[in-house]
């Protein structure tokens, strides 16, 4: 089957042309996101990235002084957003909000693609920013920004793929295509099928445009290896320093030796996070029945792409499905410029729902206030604080010197992660609380999935020589606890 161009897409008001439209969707993403400006408790794993982020700045290698499977550009966001905007969570919102600006307009340019009337990809393009907030994406989630590249790459493709683009700029265009996705993987790895599955379909495309076997042969090397650039460097950085197997347990090992979730947890946040998203998937059935072709196609086989990604991490919080959203949206575009009422009805109700979960969000865990007394609470802490169970912001927010590597209270605090850690985290606990931490943070009620010898340790030691400073409630039933050592 050949491809054709696409119809044309109407240009649309004179206010969305040129800068106009980027800052629009900047505005639009500043407003959906406004209430968590400079709140440092928005989501356990971004408060972690921020600490990695800014203690990089002081010399602290990840993986090597701080644990954590995450790739190190993660990390180096971070550590920019703390470089340009200080050591306060507003600097990688900021940052992450001009990724989720950049996203959208992304969004925008493919959905076009697809629907030649200009308001269904204006509104896809604000659905993606709106549903962020749904997904717990409402911060500097790693796949906020993996998006931003992801995309890139699609749209490369996508213009092959419609026949917008000459056969002649393929070889090019899937070269960056490639390294951009390279860049992604070392934000988040489970961008890996979403590049395999681009990585084929620029190899067909040269197929379909009649290049010989060996074009095709040295083309995929080229691809290939662009794509794994980007992860080649930092392990041969970390190689170069002799540090390459810790790199190499922390980013691959380590991956595969997690415990499964229990099935109940397991099914319970794969129902939540499909019962969040059903509404786009309906939207974007919608849109699938009012459009055809190779480039409708392609969008909706990326879109299963990033869902099977999902099953390699065994987990299905919120926030995994957030890389399904562009290509969902995408998909929706015809619909959304058709069924007007729907397309209002959807955006308004992503846009009330989104604010209402972020105002529940800062009610049932806390924010800046919180914060500031939980940090009085804790005082001076020459000795470091540990966080078994809570905010690891309260490292940054502190200043404290860091108890040990594993840091994310999830780490030493989980039956999950007991055995792919590479240490015994009971031992490290006793160690930890051998060093006479200055203060300690648990939470009430206590996980379900906590590792049941760790906190057998921590309640020992608070029970001889500890005293409880703050009792902080946040949310019904939910408290944050500083324990303050007793006086020798």
């Amino acid at each position: 089957m050949i491809a054709t161009a696409p119809a044309p897409a109407s240009k649309g008001p004179a206010w969305l042309g040129g800068l106009r439209l980027p800052l629009i969707l900047l505005l639009i993403a500043t407003l959906a996101r406004a209430q968590t400006f400079g709140n440092p408790v928005i989501e356990f794993d971004e408060q972690f990235y921020r600490l990695i982020g800014e203690r990089m700045l002081d010399g602290t290698v990840p993986f090597v002084d701080i644990w954590d499977r995450k790739p190190i550009g993660l990390f180096l966001i971070y550590a920019f957003a703390a470089l340009t905007g200080g050591e306060h969570a507003l600097a990688y919102q900021l940052v992450a909000l001009l990724f989720v600006a950049g996203t959208a307009w992304l969004v925008f340019l493919m959905a076009q693609r697809l629907c030649p009337d200009w308001r269904g990809p204006l509104v896809a393009a604000a659905l993606y920013i709106l549903w962020l907030n749904l997904l717990q994406g409402e911060g500097g989630q790693a796949s906020v920004f993996t998006t931003l590249p992801t995309c890139a790459a699609a749209l490369l493709v996508l213009r092959h793929v419609d026949g917008g683009a000459a056969p002649s700029r393929l070889g090019r265009d899937g070269a960056l295509a490639m390294l951009l996705i390279g860049v992604a993987l070392q934000i988040k790895y489970t961008v890996l099928l979403e590049g395999l599955f681009f990585g084929l379909t620029l190899l067909w495309l040269g197929s379909r445009a009649g290049f010989g076997l060996m074009r095709l042969a040295v083309l995929a090397v080229l691809w290939a290896s662009l794509a794994l650039l980007p992860t080649a460097l930092a392990w041969g950085s970390y190689a170069v320093a002799g540090q390459g197997q810790i790199w190499l347990f922390a980013n691959i090992t380590s991956v595969f030796l997690r415990a499964p979730m229990p099935l109940d947890d397991l099914l319970g946040e794969m129902a939540g996070g499909v019962a969040t998203i059903l509404l786009l998937l309906v939207a974007a059935w919608f849109g699938w029945r009012r459009a055809h072709g190779l480039a409708q196609r392609f969008v909706a086989l990326w879109a299963l792409i990033a869902f099977l990604a999902m099953v390699p991490m065994r987990s299905f919080s919120p926030h995994y499905f957030i890389p399904l959203v562009p290509s969902l949206a995408i998909l929706a575009s015809p619909a959304l410029a058709q069924m007007r009422r729907f397309a209002i009805g959807i955006t308004v109700l992503a846009a009330v729902v989104g604010q209402v979960l972020i105002g529940f969000f800062i009610w049932s865990k806390g924010d800046r206030d919180t914060m500031d007394h939980l940090v009085a609470a804790i005082g001076p802490a020459p000795h470091c604080i540990f966080v078994l169970d809570g905010f690891p912001a309260l490292y940054s927010e502190t200043r404290s010197c860091l108890p040990g590597r594993f840091l994310f209270p999830g780490h030493l605090n989980s039956v999950v992660e007991a055995g792919s850690l590479g240490i015994d985290p009971v031992k490290e606990v006793e160690r930890i609380m051998a060093s006479r931490p200055d203060a300690v943070v648990t939470d009430w009620p206590l996980w379900s999935m906590r590792n049941l010898g760790s906190n057998a340790v921590v309640d020992r030691e608070l029970a001889a020589h500890y005293r409880l400073a703050l009792k902080e409630e946040t949310g019904k039933g939910r408290f944050r606890m500083v324990w303050r050592r007793k006086a020798d």
